[in-house]
């Protein structure tokens, strides 16, 4: 009898966790950013304290010559990647206690771990960071911190840098945003899904207030994401300077 009891209680833990994971809205799926406001980005992300400005410059100064990072598959990671109208897609896989984002750009990862845990204190910075996740009834809230430092893109960023995320489904109805001339919004969607990302970028060494932008994504077909290939064209043109 108390075996059985056992059971049906496990059956019914199970259960109301099940269903309390199908309330949440399904996010899953292939996007792309179409628009954002501010719709130029770069007059937000540009460092503002005078100790920021002055890390920037310093930085840049060493090289007589600059080269893009892009340029050579370094992957400018956490916020940029997410803000970049460029047509780069990012698949979005939503489980229970984990939502993985796929990014084309540079085949970067995002992990966000939904299972209440808190960011670690022995975890090395990196350009992703490290991202727990929460619901707030229908808006997905993320916290990402343990960045690494870049100052060399187009969004800098110091150990300091925290990005907060709210993510939510809407509409093309609902969103009146203009799409950036760079996307051409395809003319009759897959669907009227958006996905709206809200952004606040906080870093008290770059900036003298957190600076806020929002982007949305329309949702594509699954086939639209491709493999990234940079790093091969780079490695055959050092192979073929290697072997004149």
């Amino acid at each position: 009898m108390k075996f059985h009891f056992s059971l049906t209680l496990a059956a019914l833990l199970i259960s109301a966790s099940t269903s309390a994971a199908d309330d949440h809205p399904d996010i899953s799926g292939v996007w792309v950013a179409f628009a954002s406001n501010p719709s130029f980005i770069g007059a937000v992300s540009a460092p503002e304290t005078d100790q920021g400005k002055a890390m920037v410059e310093e930085y840049f100064a060493q090289f007589e010559n600059h080269v893009e990072p892009g340029a050579w598959c370094v992957p400018p990671g956490i916020p940029y990647t997410m803000m970049t109208q460029v047509s780069y897609p990012v698949e979005i896989l939503q489980t229970e206690n984990r939502i993985t984002m796929l990014l084309e750009y540079d085949m970067q990862v995002r992990r966000i771990f939904m299972d209440g845990r808190t960011q670690p204190d022995d975890y090395p910075p990196t350009r992703v960071g490290y991202s727990t996740g929460r619901w707030e009834e229908n808006t997905l809230v993320v916290e990402t911190g343990l960045l690494s430092e870049d100052l060399d893109n187009r969004w800098p960023r110091t150990e300091q840098t925290s990005v907060s995320e709210r993510i939510y489904l809407s509409t093309f109805e609902q969103e009146a945003v203009e799409s950036t001339g760079f996307v051409s919004t395809i003319a009759d969607p897959v669907s009227n899904d958006v996905l709206v990302l809200e952004y606040t970028v906080t870093d008290p060494v770059l900036f003298n207030s957190p600076k806020q932008v929002t982007m949305y994504y329309q949702r594509m077909t699954d086939d639209i994401f491709l493999e990234y290939d940079c790093p091969a064209g780079n490695w055959r043109e050092a192979l073929k300077a290697a072997n004149p």
